[in-house]
């Protein structure tokens, strides 16, 4: 078992860092379309996930 515990946090920290790339590539495109500045988009995207993960948590609490 503790064995398919670590796989989950390898498997884990995979799909996070895939996000965090899909996330990057989306904020350069808004950027690129909208003629904001990148950091701009990168914050709201913060902020937005942030809004979101608050959501989930008190959803699942």
């Amino acid at each position: 078992m503790h064995l398919d515990i670590l796989e989950l946090k390898e498997l884990l920290l995979v799909t996070q860092a895939h996000l965090r790339v899909l996330e990057q590539l989306e904020a350069e495109r808004i950027a690129k379309e909208t003629g904001q500045p990148l950091q701009v988009i990168e914050q709201r995207i913060q902020r937005l996930a942030e809004e979101i993960l608050d959501i989930v948590r008190e959803e699942n609490s």
